[in-house]
Parts: C-alpha cells; structure tokens; sequence
C-alpha cells in the first residue's frame, strides 16, 4: 500500500497538469484575441507609434514574420480571395508610387518616408490575409475591440488620476491644451481610436450568449463615451455615430442592436452630464488643485454610471427579441421616414451658414473650450489645409509634388501662420502630392474593401452576419476620419483600419470555411516554389529599407544627445556615421552641420549644409541654418540671400520677424 504522502503528492501533480492543460487550452483558444488586444494597447502606449524609431522596428517585426512564414511554407493557409489580391495590389501600387515620386519630389527623404509608412500597412495588411484562419473573424473581431477598450479606458484614467500618469507630451508641449490626448498623442486620433471600438464591442454585446457576457461587454462604454467627449473631437464623434448606425444598419438582428445602441448612448449622456459639472477636469489648467478632487468625484459616478448601464442593458436585452420579422412595406416606410428627418436636419443646420463657419481660422482656448468646440462648426484650419491640397494638385495635376511635400508646400503657400504636416485628409494629400494618379489608387483601395465588404455581408448569415457588420462598419468610420483627419500617419489608427480592411477583404469573413489548398503537382510545385522564395526576397529587401532610415535615425539622436551632453567628438561621429548611412537624405548632413557649427568649424559646417540642402532645396530650416552658419562666418551678403530664401518658402513663419542670426533646428517626426 501506497504512502499517503505519495497519495498527496500524486492528487497534486494531477492538479497542477490539469491547470496546465487548462492554461494551455485556453491560449490556444483565445490566444490571437490576446495578442491583438495587446500589441493595439503597446501601440497606443507608444505614443500612438508615429515615430520612426517605433514605427520602423514594428514594420520590420511584421516583414520578418511574414518573410520567415512564407520561407518555411506556413502561410498562406488557403488561396487568398480574390478581392484580396485587388486590395493588396493596389496597396502595393500606392507604395510603389511613393517610391517613384522619390525621382521628382524635392526631398527624396520624405518620398522614402512615406514609402516605408506604406510598406508597414502592406505588411499588416499581408500578414492578416495569409495567416487569419478562415472564418475566424469574431476572435480577430474581438481582439480589436479589447484593445480599444483598453486604450480608452487608459486614457481617461490619465485625466481623472493626473498623478498616477504625469504629463503628456502635448502637456508639456502645449500647457494651454485641455484636449485629451494621451496616450496617442493626438486628441482626434485618440478620439477615432475610440470611436472604432463601438460598434466591434456592440457586436460582442448581442451576440453574447448570456445577459451576464453582454452586460460585461457594455458596460465601459459609457466611460467611452466620456473620453470621445474630454478629446472634444467632432470627428471622433462622428465616426462613432456612423460606425454605431451603420452596424445597427448592416446586422441582422437590429432591434437588439438599436436596444444596445439606446442604452450606450443613455449611458454615455450620463457619464458626459458628470464631467459637465467639473469644469477644471475638463478645461484645466490640467495641474490645479482641484482637477485631482474633481477626478476622483467624476470617477466614482462614471464608474457607477456604467454599472447601471449594464444592469440596464441585461434587463433589456431580456425584453428585446434578438430577431423581428419587419414586413418589407415596414422596413421600406421606415427608410423613408429615416432619410426624410435626414434630409429635414440637413435643411435645419442651415449648412450655408456652417460651411462658411468652417471656413473661419481655427479659435483660441478659452474656459470652456471643450465643450463649445464639440458644439461648433469651426474647421480648425481644415478648410485652409484642404485648399492648400488642391492648389498643390492644379499645379502638378499629373504627377504631384512628390510624397511628403505637403508640408514645404503648405509653408510657401498656406493662408495661415500655422504649422502643419498634414493636410488633415488622406484623399486630398494624396490628390496633391501624388496628382491623380494616387488620389485613383486610394479610392480604388477603399472602394474594394467597401465593395467586398459588402458582398460578404450579403453571403454571410446566422451567427456569422454581426462580426462581419461590426468591422465593416469600423471599417467605414475609419474612412470617414481618414477623409477628414490625418489617421493615415498614425499608426496604431491606421493599422487598425488596414487590419479591418484585410478582415474584410481576407478568408476571416469567408463562411463557411472552405477546404484548404490542393497540393499541386510538377510543375505546379515549382512555380509555387519560386513564388515564395521571390516573396521571402522581397520581404528581406522591405526589412532593410526599413532598417537604412532607422539606423540613420537612431545615429542622429545619439549625436544630438552626445551633443547636448558636450561630447562634441562623440556627436560628430555619430553624425557622421549617420551620413554614411543615409548620405542621400538632408537630415544626416544637416547634424553634421550643427556639430561642426557647434565646433566652429565654420567651413565644413558651410559644405554640409549646402549638401543638405542640395538634397531638399525647399526645407526653409535648412536655409535658416545656412544663414546663420554664413553670417556668423562674416559672410553677410550670403546669409542675406540665404535668409531671403528661408523667409519665401515660410513667408508668414514669426521666426523672420527676427534678424538673419535667428536660430532654426532640425526637423523633427512629428504631427501637426
């Protein structure tokens, strides 16, 4: 017989390989959800990864795995839909013409910029079409929402519990701003980030097979809510509203849907009637006294709030049907009367009155800006940068500006003393920068995943019909927002909305799943072969395009810390190295001019900041620098001509207010 301590031993080992088995089973179950959840939140945490050093490392990861995959036969699972050749291609094609501009734009550095942000979104966009399983849409669905969920969530506790976050860049940037942005950096696209997650986790919310699952789902929505309204975004609130009606719209079970949709948007108003009366938390100063008191009192009653806004729900979502049969005449008035209140609160706005409003230069922060800027119809310049846009498409029409040149453009030829990067419009900056050409391909790359979406949600039925609605209707706010905001360049927004479209246009919402790939023969094989070997090849020849401009990147902060360290040997080979690295781009021979400058090396720092500006002759701040480095070299007649020069390519900058030696420094990776 056995001793008990054998016994006890043998029950615990048994638990405890249960427990894995347990463990083991549920990642490989919920798994992808996990990792999508994740890397949206590191993404957001990242600073929305906007940055090089973020953006490029990722883009790397994603062709390496992708590369790796196709190397040892991984992926693809199955033959790639159709439309997602279409939308790959075309994504492919926009790239390409990135790339190609790098041939007329002024600043080849900028063109091989926007070339690597494209090649990201392709690699994002390949990796979901070859490896998401086919039907697996609600588990990627899912993951998405979750992350979402999360970055909201973080970002209002940011401003309810300032000590626990400190500072935001845009803080520290910009004290007078009380638009919630952290942790992206960008109160719009914190706000679109946010919006995108409403109608995925409303899928969760009816789709949940218990009332207690689907009061969970629901219940940080109203917090949600709170932070769209603390961002005082009306773009974000706008794709909220268009991703919630058109999910409402594209599910099968809408009455359920609308139910959720009520309740949310009950909750929502009264999580928002609480900041109302907090007027510090939502104007500032952000570092009073009385913003950390009046967080801990909102946060208490949001929290309540949104408890009572899931019990609301699991009683209403046991007295609402999933599924009603509306009689065709029903559902026909029922548009009718829809598109007639439409058309009614078209008319009522008085949309001539607020076009010319949005016309209108952008306001000053007062003490209640929050609130009177989400209620208003004043375009924050985007009438300006949209101008700017089309003038630059009338005078290259076919061929653009180059990528990347919107910004030198805008500088020259902008209406306001205004710094952006951007035009605040993917279609409109690329009708400028691109001409007509790129303009076609981003339309033709939005219109295959709206035409594909929408076949699938014909073909899909039952269970499978609301994850297909709710990333299509994501899909649709993130065209909106793209439309009208600068989403594209933020990456943790436009890798959302690449993944979305290749869920879309991928096997995830194929259903059912059909057979996998037939193994091929001869021949077959050995075109197969190739493909894949030229695909891995290409994936190596992305990786390094990615790795020169980071590398280059990373050499010019390390010389600029060396340099504010006092290390000026240091920082001049490290900006050296950067030049040897990237010698075609402006930006590596502009720090080696600051360095020398620094140095007094007077002549060399001349020569390479001519070399800088040989490589994008319509930066103003390398003009700027040349003339500064020549008047302080006694070359006053130069630094007159060099002055004059900076001031015409930013004739409204306040900088040439001041004399010749005024100081100018070097570009930087950052938004508008």
């Amino acid at each position: 017989m056995p001793p008990a301590g054998g016994q006890g031993l043998g029950r615990v080992a048994g638990q405890s390989a249960e427990i894995k088995g347990s463990v083991v089973a549920w990642l490989r179950r919920e798994g992808l959800t996990l990792a999508i959840a994740l890397t949206i939140l590191w993404l957001a945490l990242q600073g929305g990864a906007y940055a090089i050093t973020v953006r490029s490392p990722l883009a790397i990861a994603v062709w390496s795995v992708l590369g790796l995959g196709l190397a040892v036969s991984l992926w693809p699972r199955a033959r790639p839909p159709r439309y997602a050749f279409v939308a790959g291609g075309l994504l492919a094609a926009f790239g390409a013409l990135n790339a190609l501009s790098m041939a007329w734009a002024d600043s080849a550095e900028n063109a091989f910029t926007e070339f690597n942000r494209v090649v990201l979104y392709l690699g994002v966009f390949a990796v979901v079409v070859v490896a998401a399983k086919q039907g697996s849409a609600r588990r990627w669905s899912d993951g998405l929402a979750i992350g979402i969920l999360a970055v909201g969530l973080v970002a209002l506790g940011s401003r309810l519990f300032p000590s626990l976050f400190g500072p935001s860049a845009i803080e520290k940037l910009n004290p007078g701003d009380p638009r919630l942005s952290y942790p992206v950096n960008y109160w719009n696209g914190l706000a679109v980030l946010v919006a995108l997650g409403f109608p995925l986790t409303l899928r969760m919310a009816v789709q949940a097979r218990s009332a207690r699952v689907a009061a969970l789902a629901i219940t940080p929505l109203p917090a949600l809510g709170a932070t769209i309204y603390l961002t005082s975004s009306r773009g974000g609130l706008a794709a909220c509203v268009i991703g919630v009606a058109a999910f409402v719209w594209f599910t099968d079970r809408r009455l359920a849907a609308l139910a959720a949709a009520g309740v949310v948007a009950a909750g929502s108003a009264g999580t928002v009637a609480v900041l109302q009366g907090q007027s510090e938390l939502v104007n500032g100063p952000l570092r009073s006294t009385e913003v950390a008191a009046q967080g801990r009192t909102a946060a208490l009653l949001i929290v309540l709030i949104c408890a009572l806004t899931a019990a609301l729900y699991a009683f209403v979502r046991r007295a609402v049907p999933a599924r009603v049969d509306v009689p065709l005449v029903v559902r026909r008035a029922g548009l009718a009367l829809g598109l007639i209140a439409i058309v009614a609160g078209i008319v009522a706005a008085d949309p001539a009155s607020r076009l010319e409003s949005l016309k209108q230069p952008p306001q000053r922060f007062d003490a209640t800006y929050v609130q009177s800027h989400l209620l208003s119809t004043e375009g924050n310049g985007r009438w300006q940068f949209w101008q700017a846009a089309l003038d630059q498409f009338e005078s290259r029409p076919v061929l653009g500006g180059g990528a990347g040149s919107y910004e030198a453009w805008w500088a020259q030829h902008g209406t306001l003393s205004y710094f952006t990067r951007n035009a605040h419009s993917l279609f409109l900056e690329t009708l400028g920068e691109l001409g007509a050409g790129g303009f076609l391909l981003v339309v033709a790359l939005v219109a295959a995943g709206i035409l594909s979406a929408a076949r699938r949600l014909r073909a899909t039925t039952g269970e499978d019909r609301p994850a297909v609605a709710a990333l299509f209707a994501a899909f649709l706010a993130f065209v909106l927002a793209a439309a009208t905001d600068w989403v594209w360049d933020l990456t943790v927004v436009a890798v959302i909305g690449i993944v979305l479209l290749g869920l879309l246009t991928g096997p995830a919402t194929c259903f059912p799943a059909p057979s996998g790939p037939r193994a091929g023969r001869g021949s077959e094989r050995r075109r197969r072969l190739v493909l894949r070997a030229s695909l891995a090849l290409a994936s190596l020849a992305l990786v390094i395009a990615q790795a020169v401009p980071l590398v280059a990147e990373l050499k010019i902060r390390a010389s600029e810390r060396a340099l504010k360290a006092g290390d000026a040997t240091g920082a001049l080979t490290d900006a050296r190295a950067a030049r040897s690295i990237q010698g075609w781009a402006a930006s590596p021979h502009l720090q080696v001019a600051l360095v020398e400058e620094q140095q007094g090396r007077l002549g060399p720092a001349r020569e390479s900041i001519a070399r800088a500006i040989d490589r994008d002759p319509s930066d103003w701040r390398l003009w700027a620098v040349a003339s500064r480095i020549e008047n302080r070299s006694g070359l006053s007649s130069a630094a007159r001509e060099s002055f004059d020069r900076a001031r015409s390519l930013n004739p409204r900058s306040p900088l040439f207010r001041r004399p010749p030696e005024g100081r100018a420094g070097r570009r930087r990776d950052g938004g508008s």
